[in-house]
């Protein structure tokens, strides 16, 4: 993230050029952002705001990328409130075609010129980065390919959903940890279940490797307890009435998030995750193999 007190005047447009560049091909994994209005000093970032009837529509900055720099950066620009204030905020995002780099001259700026983000400087990208740059082509994504998460494993105490994993890049990649939180329409995370293993159930220190050019589809398996459906109203039958949202985190070695979310998801609840439902609503339960009578565990 970086912090300009101004927006991009015209005779500024190099400055926007090289800015936008060099965030986008930074080693950062996920959107970075750019936030116009604020100061930034030694001791303290001060809110200096826009006037609103001075905001740069973002055609405009959008024109002067797409005209100056290759491959094509996908970005927005618009408008944010801050402590009764406007601030604007660039967007970078998608940024998986790197090296991104001067389609021809702009001002004092050569063809070609490549600059890129390291810390919080933009510095000239060396032999090194395009090396990088080159060996992490293509990318790894996750996405839940299903709506619905199965809590019916209650001997192990899991919960299944099914995944879709796709290693387009030329390294492998080694996933060693990951969450699936359940959220609320007021966007409250209700309930985080570590993820525990991909079709086997390994436990919380699961490791999965997909080597380059690879993909594959499986059932995830995540912990779950009988005191989630009470965090999830789950009624004594297994159900609700509600909809969630599931965000999936897989992350890897190198500290990395994979990132995906689906909208409008449900859960089916079976067995003995039940028995607390039960017992607040005076429903007798009888736990799995007989292992209990049917009282309360």
């Amino acid at each position: 993230m970086d912090y300009k007190e101004r927006q991009y005047s015209k005779d500024k447009y190099s400055n926007l050029i090289v800015d936008i560049m060099a965030m986008a091909n930074s080693r950062y994994i996920g959107d970075k952002y750019i936030i116009i209005g604020i100061k930034d000093k030694p001791e303290g970032k001060e809110i200096k705001g826009i006037n609103k009837d001075e905001f740069v529509d973002s055609s405009i900055y959008n024109q002067i990328i797409s005209s100056n720099l290759e491959p094509e950066i996908e970005f927005n620009y618009f408008k944010f409130e801050m402590n009764g204030k406007i601030l604007g905020v660039f967007q970078i995002y998608n940024t998986t075609d790197k090296p991104y780099m001067l389609r021809k001259k702009y001002s004092s700026l050569n063809e070609r010129l490549c600059y890129i983000r390291k810390g919080s400087t933009n510095s000239l990208a060396n032999r090194r980065d395009y090396d990088y740059m080159y060996e992490k082509k293509g990318e790894f994504k996750v996405s839940l390919r299903d709506n619905t998460l199965f809590a019916t494993n209650d001997i192990e105490s899991c919960a299944s959903i099914e995944v879709y994993l796709s290693n387009t890049s030329k390294l492998p990649i080694t996933i060693i940890r990951g969450y699936l939180d359940i959220i609320n329409k007021e966007n409250e995370v209700l309930t985080r279940h570590s993820v525990f293993g991909i079709d086997t159930i390994e436990g919380a220190d699961f490791t999965l490797a997909l080597s380059p050019h690879s993909e594959r589809v499986g059932s995830l398996w995540v912990n779950f307890t009988s005191s989630d459906p009470l965090r999830l109203n789950i009624d004594e039958y297994g159900i609700s009435n509600r909809e969630f949202l599931f965000k999936l985190v897989l992350i890897n070695v190198q500290d990395e998030e994979f990132i995906s979310v689906v909208d409008g998801a449900n859960i089916i609840v079976r067995g003995d995750f039940l028995w607390k439902v039960k017992k607040n609503k005076g429903i007798p339960h009888k736990f799995r193999g007989d292992r209990f009578s049917t009282r309360w565990k």
